[in-house]
C-alpha cells in the first residue's frame, strides 16, 4: 500500500522532480570510478547524467544513470511497484565500469582501429534483443549477468574493460590461457597510448535526459520498460 507522499510523487512529472547527482551517495560512487580510472592511468573522466536507464548514447562518451538512484524515496517506490530490488553499491560500480568502457571506446573512437576490429568484431553490427550465448566460451570475460559480453562487439569491449579496471579482479590468473586474456592485455596497450591524451570526442546528443522526461512518474511505471540485465539497448543502423 502506497502512502500519501508516494501517491503524490506518482502524479508529478519526472522532469519537475528535484533530482541531481551532486551531494548524493551516487556522486560518491562516481568519484570512486574516477579514482579507479586515474589509478589505472586513465585521466579521461566521463561525464554523467540522469536518464531513464543505464547506458551511453551511441558514440557519445557520457554515462546515463537511472534517475531514481539519487532519491531514496524513488528507490523505495520502484521496489514496491516493480518487485525488483534497486541496484546496490557493488552492482552500481559494476555498471559504472561497464559504461566507462563504452565511453573510452567512444571518446577515442577505438572501434575504428584495425586491432579493435580484429579482437572484438565489427562495431556496425546490429544490436539484437535476443542473442545466442555460449556459456563455456573462453573468448569472452564474464562480468554482468547473461554473458553480456557476447551480445555485441561494443559490449565485449566494455565488459572486458570493466574486468580489467575492477580492483583486485586478478584477471591475469582468472583468464590465463584463454582468448579473453588477449583482449584484457589489449587494454594495457590502449591505456598506454591514450590514457594521458585528451579525448577526440567530447559530447553529443543525450538519450532521454531527465529534463526531457515530461511524463508523470506514474505514467513512466505504466510504460513497458525493456531491461537486459542492467544495461542499455543501443540500436544500430
Amino acid at each position: 500500500m502506497l502512502d500519501a507522499e508516494q501517491q503524490a510523487l506518482l502524479s508529478r512529472k519526472i522532469s519537475e522532480l528535484p533530482l541531481r547527482i551532486e551531494a548524493t551517495h551516487l556522486e560518491e560512487l562516481i568519484i570512486q570510478l574516477y579514482k579507479e580510472l586515474e589509478t589505472a592511468g586513465i585521466f579521461f573522466k566521463p561525464k554523467t547524467y540522469l536518464s531513464n536507464d543505464w547506458g551511453c548514447p551511441n558514440e557519445v562518451p557520457v554515462i546515463g544513470i537511472p534517475f531514481y538512484l539519487v532519491d531514496p524515496r524513488l528507490c523505495s517506490l520502484k521496489t514496491q511497484l516493480t518487485g525488483i530490488r534497486v541496484e546496490d553499491d557493488m552492482t552500481i560500480m559494476m555498471l559504472l565500469r561497464h559504461e566507462a568502457g563504452h565511453t573510452l571506446n567512444y571518446a577515442y573512437r577505438l572501434y575504428d582501429k584495425p586491432e579493435w576490429r580484429k579482437l572484438f568484431g565489427r562495431f556496425s553490427l546490429p544490436y539484437e534483443e535476443d542473442y545466442k550465448v555460449d556459456p563455456f566460451s573462453t573468448r569472452f570475460v564474464h562480468h554482468l549477468s547473461g554473458w553480456y559480453a557476447q551480445r555485441h562487439p561494443d559490449d565485449d569491449f566494455a565488459e572486458t574493460f570493466a574486468v580489467w579496471l575492477t580492483p583486485n579482479s586478478d584477471w591475469q590468473k582468472r583468464y590465463a590461457g584463454t582468448l579473453a586474456l588477449v583482449k584484457l592485455l589489449y587494454m594495457d596497450k590502449v591505456v598506454a597510448r591514450y590514457g594521458e591524451k585528451p579525448p577526440v570526442v567530447t559530447g553529443g546528443k543525450l538519450d532521454m535526459p531527465v529534463e526531457e522526461m515530461v511524463m508523470t512518474l506514474g505514467e513512466w511505471y505504466k510504460t513497458p520498460q525493456k531491461y537486459h540485465g542492467n544495461s542499455v539497448t543501443r540500436p544500430r543502423l
